[in-house]
C-alpha cells in the first residue's frame, strides 16, 4: 500500500501546479456550467407538463416578460427566451450577452387559477393540497399575486442574469480552493513538515481542507446574501409600483409558507418556520437571508419612494 501512495504524493508534488490550474477551473465551470447551455436544462428541470404536454408560453404571460423587459431597459441585443414553469417562483439561468442568452421560468400559477383551482389536484412534498381546508384557502391567497407582484419577481431574475452574478457566484470555490492551497504550502515551509513524517503532513492537509471548506461556505453565503440584498433593492428602485409589488410578493411567500407548514404536519414543520421562512438545512450554514429580511428590506425602498423627503 506504502508503494501506491508514495507514488501518487509524488505525482502530486511534482504537477501539483498544473493539478491546482486544472482543479479550480473545474470546479468553475462546474459552477457555471448550465448558464452556459441554459437551454434546454432549465426546461428539463422545471418545465410545466400539463397532461403529459408541456404547456407553451401563454400571450399573457409573454405580454407580462415583454413589460418587464421594457421596464428595465434590457437592450434590444440580449437573448432571452420564456416558458412556464410548474414553481410556485420564477426560475432563470445564462447569460443574455452571450449567445446561448438566457432562459426565464415563469409560473403557471401567473395565470391566475390555473394550478390553484380546487379542481385541479395539487401535489407538494408528497402532500395532496386540500383546497377546501383553511391552510389550502390560505395557499391559494398566496399563490393569487396582483400585477406589480408578478412583475417585480419577474424583474428580479432579469436582473440577475442582466447583471452576470452567477460568473461570481462560482468564484468562491475555485479561490478558497487556490487560496487553501498556497496557505498550506507556506505554512508547511514555516514549519518545516516537508522534512518530517508524511502522516503528519497528511493530517496537516486534512486541517488544512476542513479550513479551507468552512471559509468557503462563509465566503459563498456572504456573497449569496450580499447579492440577495443588492437585486432585492435594484429591483424594488425601478418605480414605487414595483416596490409595492415585491412587498406584496413577499408576504405572499412567507404566508404560502406558513400555509404549507400547516398542510404538511411534521415535514412541514422541519422545512418551515412559523413566520415562513425556509429552515436551514447546515446547522453551520444559512446559504440565503430570510424572506422576513428581504421583505423588510424592499419595504424600506417602498417607504423612502412615497416619502422622498425623508430619505
Amino acid at each position: 500500500m506504502a508503494g501506491p501512495l508514495w507514488r501518487a504524493a509524488a505525482f502530486v508534488q511534482r504537477h501539483r501546479t498544473g493539478l491546482l490550474v486544472g482543479s479550480c477551473a473545474g470546479l468553475f465551470g462546474a459552477h457555471i456550467s448550465y448558464h452556459l447551455v441554459p437551454d434546454p436544462v432549465m426546461q428539463w428541470l422545471y418545465q410545466y407538463w400539463p397532461q403529459g404536454q408541456p404547456a407553451p408560453l401563454s400571450p399573457e404571460l409573454q405580454g407580462l416578460f415583454q413589460e418587464v423587459l421594457q421596464d428595465i431597459g434590457v437592450p434590444s441585443g440580449h437573448s432571452y427566451k420564456a416558458f412556464t414553469t410548474f414553481t410556485f417562483q420564477p426560475v432563470s439561468a445564462g447569460f443574455p450577452r452571450l449567445p446561448a442568452g438566457a432562459v426565464v421560468g415563469i409560473p403557471a400559477t401567473f395565470l391566475g387559477g390555473m394550478l390553484i383551482n380546487t379542481d385541479h389536484p395539487v401535489v407538494v412534498h408528497g402532500h395532496k393540497v386540500n383546497w377546501q381546508s383553511p391552510a389550502g384557502a390560505r395557499l391559494r391567497d398566496a399563490l393569487t399575486l396582483s400585477h406589480d407582484a408578478q412583475k417585480f419577481a419577474l424583474a428580479k431574475e432579469v436582473v440577475y442574469v442582466e447583471s452576470g452574478a452567477a460568473a461570481l457566484q462560482a468564484l468562491p470555490a475555485p479561490a478558497c480552493l487556490a487560496g487553501t492551497w498556497a496557505l498550506g504550502v507556506g505554512a508547511k515551509h514555516a514549519l518545516g513538515l516537508y522534512g518530517g513524517p508524511m502522516n503528519l503532513r497528511a493530517a496537516f492537509n486534512l486541517l488544512a481542507a476542513v479550513a479551507g471548506f468552512v471559509a468557503y461556505a462563509l465566503s459563498a453565503d456572504s456573497l449569496t446574501h450580499a447579492l440577495e440584498a443588492w437585486l432585492d433593492r435594484r429591483t424594488a428602485t425601478l418605480s414605487a409600483a414595483y416596490a409595492r409589488g415585491g412587498v406584496e410578493f413577499y408576504e405572499k411567500l412567507l404566508s404560502g409558507n406558513v400555509a404549507l407548514r400547516s398542510l404538511l404536519g411534521g415535514p412541514g414543520e422541519k422545512l418551515y418556520t412559523p413566520s415562513g421562512n425556509i429552515v436551514p438545512r447546515h446547522w453551520f450554514r444559512i446559504k440565503h437571508l430570510p424572506y422576513t429580511t428581504r421583505r423588510d428590506c424592499v419595504l424600506q425602498v417602498w417607504r423612502a419612494a412615497l416619502n422622498p423627503r425623508r430619505s
